[in-house]
């Protein structure tokens, strides 16, 4: 399910800059089934079985607000069913905190805790998790409202490691690991910096350096030929301005404007042909979910590169 909603979310963020809302919540509901039926499956007690109510009011939240209570009597059947949601979870949170309060935490690390209390913690994590999640995209650490809600996703997929198939290397059972959707945010993250040295590369390989506005202009874009360029989510990175009274042909770093795709890039290719301009550099895209989908492999190999390190 993960390998098949992600390969998805990220063939339609590359080819339109988007993924829409309803891919999530498509997704989202048979994850939460499943996962509702993993546990009351396995006699876990309510406290458990209601925090799944918890993880999923924490991932409607990216999409709706919670629900009004002074205009409950304007709620609709989605308002409603919210409502309820919140408050399982919420009862979820209260029983187990009474019930699993008083546990050792280096007991709860090795699994010498109750298999309850160690599953209701687990949760607990996991809802942590998509709360700090939520905030880095309000705060702008996380840029793209897709990507956050793709971590969200896994979170509530595999709310912990138990949930996860044994990796074939790098197990670290005894050293505590961040929650899977962190550790797979890490491995996308480590993929993400390695693509600037592989376009240089590229661009080195295909002799495109040429000079020292070359060279830093290869990190994060490829020079194409005007006549080659097409309809695709890329930028133009070559412009022509105007400097007192004098025209001219420079490469900026970020672009200023709109995506080749959309209208009036035409016109600025005419205006870079004109000038005798007969290679562009361009920018693609490179959405971070791109990136997350890759990172599920080493994700199931490896698990978390932080306790590795640690080990």
């Amino acid at each position: 399910m993960l390998a098949i909603c992600m390969a998805a979310a990220a063939r339609s963020d590359y080819f339109t800059l988007t993924v829409r809302d309803w891919h999530w919540i498509k997704w989202g509901a048979p994850t939460a089934l499943l996962l509702g039926f993993e546990l009351a499956s396995n006699d876990v007690g309510f406290a458990n079985i209601a925090m799944v109510f918890a993880l999923i009011a924490a991932f409607s939240y990216c999409f709706i607000p919670p629900p009004d209570i002074s205009i409950a009597k304007n709620w609709d059947g989605v308002q409603a069913s919210l409502f309820l949601t919140y408050a399982i979870g919420f009862a979820g949170l209260l029983v187990g905190a009474s019930s699993h309060h008083d546990v050792e935490l280096v007991d709860l690390i090795v699994g010498e805790e109750s298999a309850e209390a160690t599953l209701w913690w687990s949760l607990l994590g996991a809802l942590i998790t998509i709360v700090v999640f939520i905030y880095a995209w309000r705060l702008r650490l996380i840029q793209g409202s897709a990507d956050v809600k793709a971590l969200v996703l896994v979170t509530l997929m595999f709310p912990s490691w138990a949930f996860l198939p044994d990796q074939m290397f790098l197990q670290t059972d005894s050293i505590p690991r961040i929650p899977p959707s962190m550790a797979l945010f890490i491995w996308a993250g480590a993929a993400f910096i390695l693509a600037a040295p592989l376009i240089f590369v590229q661009n080195l390989s295909l002799g495109n350096i040429s000079s020292i506005q070359d060279l830093k202009m290869a990190w994060h874009a490829t020079k194409k030929p005007i006549s080659d360029i097409g309809e695709s989510p890329s930028w133009i990175l070559t412009d022509v301005i105007e400097n007192e009274g004098e025209i001219a042909v420079v490469n900026r770093i970020l672009p200023i404007r709109k995506p080749i795709s959309e209208a009036g890039v035409s016109l600025d290719l005419e205006a870079l042909h004109s000038m005798g301009v007969e290679h562009v550099w361009v920018a693609t895209k490179h959405p971070f979910i791109v990136y997350l989908f890759f990172a599920i492999l080493p994700l199931l190999l490896f698990g978390d590169p932080i306790s590795s390190i640690i080990k």
